[in-house]
Order: C-alpha cells, then structure tokens, then sequence
C-alpha cells in the first residue's frame, strides 16, 4: 500500500513540477490536431440493403408440382452450400469478388474518375472501399465509401445491379447445362422408343396378336412403371454424384430407393415369396409362368411401355428447362438503394483532437517522471552517472565520427 502511495507520489509531484511543460505540450498537440483534422478531406459512404434470397422454385420441384413422378434432376437447382453457409453468404462472397468490381469499374468509367493509370489499379481502388456485410437476419449490407457523396451512392448501387447480373447469368447457364443433358437423354430416349415400337410390330406380324388377361395388363404396366422408375432414379443418381459428395443424404436415399426398385423388379419376373391374399398379389405375377411367347410379348410391350413413361417425363422435364433458361427475372431483392449520404463518415475530428489531447498528456507525463528519475540518479549516484556519460559520450564521437567520415 505504502508503495503504491509513493508511486502516486512520485506521479503527482512530477505533474505538478512539470505543469508548464504539460499544458503547453497538450495544448500545441491539441491544436495542431484541430488544424490537420479541418484539413482532411471529407469521406461518404453510401449503403444499398439486400435482402435475403428467398428459396427459388428448382426444376425438379416444378415438375412435382405438376403431378410428374421422379423428375429429381437437382443439376442447376443451386449451389452446394458448405453447412454452415447460407445464400447471403454466398451472394456476400460474389459482391467482393474481383468480377463485380472490374463490371462496376467498366459501367462507371472509374479508370477516369479514379485517375488510375491502369484499369488493375481502379479495381483495387473499387475494392478497398467497399465491403460486404451478411448480418444475422440474412440481410446483406453493401457500402462503398468516397469523397465524393454522389459517386459513393452510384457505386454501391452499381455493385447491387452487378451482384444481380451475374446471378442471373449464372442461373441461366445452369438451366442450360440442365437442358443440354435432359436433351441427350431424350435423344436416347426416342431411338429407344423406336426400336421398342419396331421390335413389338414386328413380333405381332410374326406371332399374330396375343390377348392378355386383366392380371397379365395390370404386371405389365407395374413393371414398366418400375422400370421407367428405374431408369428414371439411376439419371438422376448420376447428376447428384457429379455435384455432390458421396455421403450426402440424397445419394444414399437414392441408392436405396434403386435398390428396392431392383427386388420389386425381380419379384415381378421370377416370383414373391408374400402370401396370395396380400395386397400386392394382384400385380405380383411372375413372368416366369407365362408361356415362352407370352413373355418374349410382355417384355417387347413392356420395354414399350417403359419409354413411353420415360418420354413423357424427360419431355416435361425438357420443357420445364427451357422455361427456366428464358427466365429473366431479378434474383436479388433490394430493400433500400443507395442515395447520396449527407453526413460524412470521416474523418471523426473529434475523436483525433480527444486522441491526441489524451496521448499528448500521458506521454509529456511519463517523459516528465523519466527526467526527475534521471536527475535524482545523477544526484545519488554520480559515479555511475560519470560511468554512463563517458560511454554515452564515447557513443556520440563514433556516431558522429562515422557520419562525417560518410559524408566526405
């Protein structure tokens, strides 16, 4: 306690010797951070509000909607987000990209307004005074800050515009992706369908007609709707595996889904140990009973059956990317644009002048208490202060020394 009594002393003492010093010294500094803080120049930023994206309608869940059956193409339904990503930080990721800022460099001619010697430099300029917020709602903050208030509003806003093409672009050519690989399948598709219709035409001219009971029909389309299923599934186990990891849920639920489908099928051809009155032995006739012409028939009419399925479907699915490929619509949603700031940013001139009046007074006192130690030691202990002014006087003359020696 005694000690602390004493430093407080000591401070006290040295604040009071030294009040001259310190009031002149926190004035000058004071001062002078009024002057330099009036002459910086004033900064703007301008701020556009985006709100979150909101969960777009993909491909595959039009085509629910409209009643189809395994239309699960995900390709081009969206990115595949890390876990803890949301959209806002994805859409946040692509504002600060180096693409946004050269597009608003170009639409804004910031090369000229900059005053930048390359168009690398304006977009390094563009970036260093922007930034991207994701706040917790999802809500996406875009600020651009300048000297110029008019230019600080038009350069937010061009970002948020830019932020909206690109997404949009990229939508687009992920429908198109899609298109492209549902065309091929329906390529495949038709000619399959018509070597299906040409092999049955020409078993009924060689075997003439063969009628089939209601229970034979109902198999027939059971196994076609299976295989259609099937097909179907197994297309769209291969998208998910090109834009997903093996371990996602999807994947699995997909693979097993196939896999039931499977022992459906082999059930239907060979037999189902279920008893008779279940409710699926209607439909689980084994084609292994059937005559051998029956069932060369049942295959032909049933491979049919299953490309028709498969053409209405991929035919839907076609159609349904075409529309989302001519779509042009706003992706992003803005709550508030930019409008030219009326108050400044910075400089916070009254923050400097507080700054600098509060270090200007702590350090004149820590060098005030420095010099009454130094003096006390000089008194008290003269020969090592002696000691201490020949080494330090030995350091001048070599430093000095050595300066005039350089310079001549």
């Amino acid at each position: 306690m005694a000690e602390k009594k004493s430093s407080f002393i000591i401070i006290l003492r040295s604040m009071i010797m030294h009040r001259g010093l310190i009031i002149v010294n926190v004035f000058a500094v004071t001062v002078a951070a009024i002057v330099i803080s009036m002459l910086l120049p004033e900064w703007f930023r301008a701020t556009v509000v985006v709100l979150p994206p909101e969960k777009s309608e993909s491909l595959s869940e039009i085509a629910l909607s409209m009643g189809k059956q395994s239309m699960a193409l995900t390709a081009g339904a969206g990115f595949a987000l890390p876990v803890m990503a949301s959209p806002s930080d994805l859409l946040a990721t692509i504002a600060k990209s180096r693409t946004v800022a050269e597009r608003v460099t170009d639409s804004l001619n910031l090369v000229e307004k900059f005053e930048s010697s390359s168009r690398e430099s304006a977009v390094g300029q563009l970036r260093d005074k922007m930034s991207v917020h994701v706040k917790a709602e999802g809500i996406i903050e875009i600020s651009y800050e300048s000297k110029d208030r008019q230019l600080a509003a038009k350069v937010a806003n061009s970002i948020a515009k830019e932020l909206d093409e690109i997404n949009r672009l990229h939508n687009t050519q992920k429908a198109r992706d899609l298109k492209d690989f549902i065309e091929e399948e329906l390529k495949k598709n038709r000619r399959n369908l018509s070597t299906a219709e040409e092999a049955l035409q020409e078993f009924q001219r060689k075997h003439k007609a063969i009628s089939l009971d209601d229970q034979t029909s109902a198999s027939i389309q059971a196994a076609a709707d299976l295989y259609s299923q099937l097909t179907l599934d197994q297309i769209n186990l291969k998208v998910l595996e090109n834009t997903h990891s093996a371990n996602h849920p999807d994947i699995i639920t997909l693979k097993y889904k196939i896999s039931e489908i499977g022992k459906k099928l082999t059930q239907l051809q060979e037999g189902s140990a279920q008893p008779a009155d279940s409710a699926g032995a209607f439909l689980a006739i084994p084609f292994s009973d059937l005559p051998e012409l029956s069932i060369r028939y049942l295959q032909l009419l049933r491979e049919l059956k299953k490309e028709e399925t498969l053409n209405e479907a991929l035919s839907a699915q076609y159609e349904q990317a075409n529309i989302m490929e001519a779509k042009d619509t706003p992706t992003i949603s803005v709550l508030d644009w930019a409008v030219p700031p009326i108050a400044k940013f910075k400089p916070r001139r009254a923050y400097i002048v507080l700054t600098a009046m509060i270090l200007s007074f702590f350090v004149t006192l820590i060098f005030s208490i420095l010099f009454d130690k130094w003096r006390e030691f000089k008194t008290s202990r003269s020969e090592s202060y002696r000691d201490i002014s020949v080494l330090m006087g030995l350091l001048r003359r070599d430093f000095f020394g050595f300066k005039r020696k350089k310079v001549e």
